[in-house]
Order: C-alpha cells, then sequence, then structure tokens
C-alpha cells in the first residue's frame, strides 16, 4: 500500500489543491468582473430589451416670402420605425411583406444606416398613409421589432415654383455625420444649404419604455428639442409666378433685383423641380428622373449657366473705351460689314447702319461699331476694365455653387489653347463673342452697377438687419456711368428695345443676341435682355435668357417687358 508519506502520493494532493483553487479563483474573478466592473453596462443591455431611445426631430425653421407666404414648412409625417435591438434577419422576408416592400429594397434601407449606432431607430417605410397606418396597426403586435414614430416633413407648397431659389434638405453623408453629432436632415443645396444652421435647430431625446407586445407603457423627455429659426427673403411670389408663366417651355432664367441694395425679388429657371421629392429618404426612381431629367431640371441656370453674354457684353467695351479717353462722339461708318486683315465681320444689319456714335452704336447694337471701337481700345483695355468691375467673377449670392464666367486674356490663350492672342480674338470679345463666358447672375449685377452708378452690391435674399452684404465702390467716372445710362435709355426709346416704350414706365436697358457653340442661326441663337428702371431713379433690374430664344425680341424683350409692366401696376409690393 501507498504510504501518506510518499512523496509521490502529496504531490498529487497538492497538485489537486492547487488545481481546484486555481478553477475557484478563475470563477470568482470572472463573476466579480461581471458583476461589478460590468455590472452596469450589462443592466443597461438588459434594460434596453425594453427601453428605447429616440431623437426627438427639431422642426426645422420655416422660410417666408417678402408678403409673410411661407414658401418652406413642414407637415406631420407617419413613419415606420425599426427597433434594431429586437430586429432579426431571419424575419427580414416576414417584414418585406408585411409593410409591402421588395426584401432586395428593405436589406438595402437597412444597410444605409450600418454606420449610425443600433440603439437608434431607423426608417424604412416613409410618410405613409392614413390607410396604411391603420393596416399597419391592426398587425403590429406580431412584429415587435416595428413601431410608428410621427417626423416633422419638410414641405415646399409652391413645388417647382422656387426650387433653385430654395433648395433641398436630405441625409448627411458619412463625413457630414461626423460633424454633425447626431442625425438629422440637412441642406443640400439653395438657401436651405446656404442658412442651414439657422434653420436646423437641434434635436431633443426621449426614452419610451415598452413590453414584450411592444405596447409603450412610459414615456420620458431626456432634452428637449430647440427648433429652427424662420427667416424671410426678398422673394414676390405673384412675380415669381408670372415669370415662369413667361418663360414657357423656353430653357432659361430671370432675376429681378433691386439695383440700390442687391435683394433678389425673383430668381426663376427652367426647367424646374419639385424639392419635396428629396424631403423623402427612398424616392430613388424620382431622384433618378431629376438627374436625368430632359433639360437639366436640377442646373441652376441663373449662377451656374455659363452664356456668351453677346451684345450685352457692349456696355462694357464702351465703358472700356471711356476709360482709355475715347469720347462718346467718336464716330465710325457701318455698311453692313467689317474687313480687318482680309477677314471679313458682319454686322448683324447686313443694310449697314451709316455713321454711328457711341450713343448709335448701343441704341442700334451696331457690331461694326464695337469692331472699331474694340481695336481701339484692346484686348489688355477692355479685361482691365472689366477685371475691376468684377464683370466674369463670382457675384457672392446667397446661394452655394455659384460659378463664375470666363475673361478670356492673351496668357490664358496661350496657355488653354497654346495659340496666339490675334486681332480677330478682340474683335469677337468686343461684342461679347469668342471665348467670353458669363453667368446671368454676373450680368444682373453689372447691369445693377451702372443704373447705381458705381456701387458692386452683393446680390442676396436674405432679409434681415443683423445681415449685411459686401458693397464695394468702384472706382469709375460717374461721368462715363451716366453716358451709359443715357445711351441704354435710347435702346428703348428708338433701339432695338423700342416695344418697351409703350410700357407706361421709363426702362432703359440693352438686348443680346448671343450665337451658340453650334454657330447656328434664328432659334440656335440665346435670347438676351437686360435693363433697368424707373431711367430716372432705377430700383430694379431685369435679366433674361432664353436658350435658342432666337433674336433678343423674340423672348427676352417680351419676358422683361411682363416684368417691368408688373412693377409699374405693383410698387407697394416691392418696399
Amino acid at each position: 500500500m501507498w504510504s501518506e508519506r510518499n512523496p509521490l502520493v502529496n504531490f498529487r494532493i497538492v497538485f489537486f489543491y492547487v488545481i481546484v483553487i486555481s478553477v475557484f479563483s478563475v470563477l470568482f474573478v470572472r463573476y466579480w468582473y461581471l458583476q461589478v466592473v460590468k455590472g452596469d453596462y450589462y443592466y443597461k443591455a438588459s434594460k434596453e430589451n425594453t427601453l428605447r431611445v429616440l431623437p426627438l426631430v427639431a422642426k426645422r425653421g420655416e422660410i417666408y416670402a417678402l408678403s409673410g407666404e411661407k414658401i418652406a414648412t413642414y407637415k406631420p409625417a407617419f413613419n415606420i420605425m425599426l427597433d434594431r435591438n429586437r430586429f432579426k434577419r431571419k424575419h427580414i422576408k416576414k417584414i418585406a411583406k408585411f409593410l409591402k416592400i421588395k426584401e432586395s429594397e428593405l436589406k438595402k434601407r437597412i444597410r444605409k444606416y450600418s454606420n449610425i449606432p443600433r440603439y437608434i431607430p431607423i426608417a424604412i417605410k416613409e410618410n405613409v398613409s392614413m390607410e396604411f397606418l391603420a393596416y399597419f396597426e391592426a398587425r403590429k403586435s406580431d412584429y415587435p421589432e416595428l413601431f410608428v414614430d410621427i417626423e416633422p416633413l419638410r414641405y415646399y407648397p409652391y413645388k417647382d415654383l422656387l426650387s433653385h431659389v430654395l433648395g433641398y434638405i436630405g441625409e448627411p453623408s458619412i463625413k457630414e455625420l461626423k460633424k454633425l453629432g447626431e442625425y438629422t436632415f440637412i441642406g443640400k443645396a439653395g438657401i436651405e444649404k446656404e442658412y442651414d444652421e439657422i434653420l436646423r435647430g437641434k434635436n431633443g431625446l426621449k426614452r419610451l419604455i415598452v413590453d414584450s407586445g411592444n405596447r409603450l407603457k412610459e414615456e420620458k423627455i431626456v432634452r428637449q428639442p430647440e427648433d429652427g429659426k424662420n427667416i424671410t427673403l426678398s422673394i414676390i411670389l405673384p412675380l415669381q409666378d408670372l415669370i415662369k408663366k413667361s418663360l414657357g417651355t423656353y430653357k432659361g432664367c430671370v432675376i429681378v433685383n433691386n439695383v440700390n441694395t442687391g435683394e433678389i425679388y425673383a430668381l426663376y429657371s427652367n426647367p424646374s423641380f419639385d424639392p419635396n421629392v428629396f424631403s423623402s429618404r427612398f424616392e430613388r426612381k424620382k431622384w433618378k428622373k431629376l438627374i436625368n431629367g430632359q433639360g437639366n431640371p436640377l442646373l441652376n441656370r441663373a449662377i451656374r449657366g455659363r452664356y456668351s453674354p453677346g451684345s450685352i457684353f457692349k456696355i462694357a467695351t464702351a465703358l472700356s473705351a471711356l476709360e482709355k479717353g475715347i469720347p462718346p462722339g467718336t464716330v465710325f461708318y457701318c455698311p453692313g460689314y467689317f474687313k480687318y486683315n482680309g477677314l471679313e465681320f458682319k454686322c448683324w444689319y447686313e443694310p449697314g447702319h451709316g455713321k454711328l456714335n457711341m450713343y448709335g452704336g448701343i441704341a442700334h447694337s451696331c457690331n461694326v461699331y464695337f469692331y472699331n471701337l474694340g481695336l481701339k481700345v484692346g484686348i489688355e483695355g477692355i479685361d482691365k476694365t472689366c477685371s475691376k468691375i468684377e464683370l466674369c467673377d463670382r457675384t457672392g449670392i446667397d446661394i452655394p455653387g455659384e460659378k463664375k464666367g470666363l475673361l478670356p486674356t492673351p496668357e490664358w490663350k496661350r496657355l488653354a489653347t497654346g495659340r496666339a492672342w490675334y486681332p480677330g480674338d478682340t474683335i469677337n470679345i468686343s461684342i461679347g463673342q469668342g471665348y467670353l463666358l458669363v453667368t446671368p447672375i454676373e450680368v444682373a449685377r453689372f447691369i445693377s452697377f451702372i443704373a447705381n452708378e458705381g456701387k458692386l452690391i452683393t446680390p442676396h435674399f436674405l432679409v434681415s438687419p443683423e445681415t449685411s452684404f459686401t458693397v464695394k465702390n468702384i472706382d469709375v467716372d460717374q461721368a462715363y456711368l451716366k453716358i451709359l445710362k443715357k445711351a441704354m435709355r435710347k435702346v428703348v426709346t428708338s433701339g432695338t428695345a423700342v416695344r418697351l416704350s409703350f410700357i407706361d414706365i421709363k426702362i432703359a436697358g440693352k438686348t443680346g443676341t448671343a450665337q451658340t457653340i453650334s454657330g447656328g442661326k434664328g432659334k440656335q441663337n440665346n435670347s438676351w435682355f437686360s435693363g433697368f428702371a424707373p431711367y430716372e431713379n432705377p430700383q430694379i433690374c431685369v435679366t433674361v435668357i432664353a436658350e435658342r430664344g432666337g433674336h433678343s425680341t423674340d423672348i427676352a424683350v417680351p419676358v422683361a417687358g411682363k416684368v417691368f409692366k408688373f412693377y409699374g401696376n405693383n410698387r407697394e409690393l416691392f418696399k
């Protein structure tokens, strides 16, 4: 028999004790870690079976037109939400069938929120009808992972009338989400984006306690939402509506602004779109239809459309001539064409205008007059003046995404094309053709600068005593600007826009017929007009471009005429 004093026996007993003590020590430490160190964590985890944390969506600030109409507001929307703490993937087919969504689409919607913490419920069916809500409520006990939440949904009552002004809201990108620190819809374009921080507010938080049947037992508001602030824009709704109807099916835009303050009373880009589509997370088909829509309806032509200005630019050429010391009485003869170095450049009026000074050259928009004037000034003089008055540069309008025009120089041409600058390039530039490009908002600011005799004012929509917009006093002799104003008045009284002389308000302006890249004639041309009124004390500027609208008198001038008539009959709306 083995003796207890046997070393082998003693070793086995000690080894057994060590094993037992070690096992119990590990179990004790683990128990202590779970109960003491991680106790709160697992307590909270167990409570999540009955506790639901929901954001209290702040109401986005409303946007008003100048006379007080709501142009961006909200309406209550009923959303079907998914509690991902209760959700099991094996139920996805059953849920999709219940909600009448394709299984693949439901998977996409869930996957879309993979970067959002699981404790935050997600919307998987939005803005449901009252009929669907009744259908859901009748069977919701079979789907404990689903519940209904009410959310204020952004709503634009005037639909496509103001879409390029207001823009739209949408879901934040991952990058934007990290910056925000909370999940909420944000401004993606237009005024909604420019003043997003003012409009957005801050979401609150509430806790719901529900039973196993997903029935509400208790609700507690942890943090009240802070609603966004309301803002007012200088938009005049009846004028905006008139412009939409006047443009009809023509692509283009119309801008109406105050020449002394920069406030924009109307801005309409055609074709347009309904921004309500973007208020929903899941309107993919409608989004794609807009993106691929005929005429590019998402393009805001007023600030992103770049066009040859045509004869509108002759005002800038004339200003550069005056600044170079060429008097307005300088006369050039127009036989209907202009020959230079073996090349022939035509005037739009084939019989020719005869002898003209600057007043007549502007009034009748004589190409030959400006071919001569442009060569006399030179491209350096034209570029110098245009750079000083910031033509072909961004205006700073309070809508994001503004593009700048193109003011070509000899150096630019050499870098862009590898070719030298020729006198023929200057001849083309002098009448607003060639490489030159402008946006309609740049033209509106330029003509307003002429009207107010030297102030370059940032165009804007926001009406707020707390916000100031840039006003620059440009170093240009006011006598030159008075000469240009007088010439622009002659455009209406005896020139290319004479049909505007029959309106009961004195108007001054400049017409423009710009060739498109295709170089076609007639309806291939872009139709331009930009002018101001009243002539003695200018208040508003009207800028019109109709793509492929033919001559300026075909579309642009008649549309501008309707706007000036509206102003004359409704001056009280512009105060």
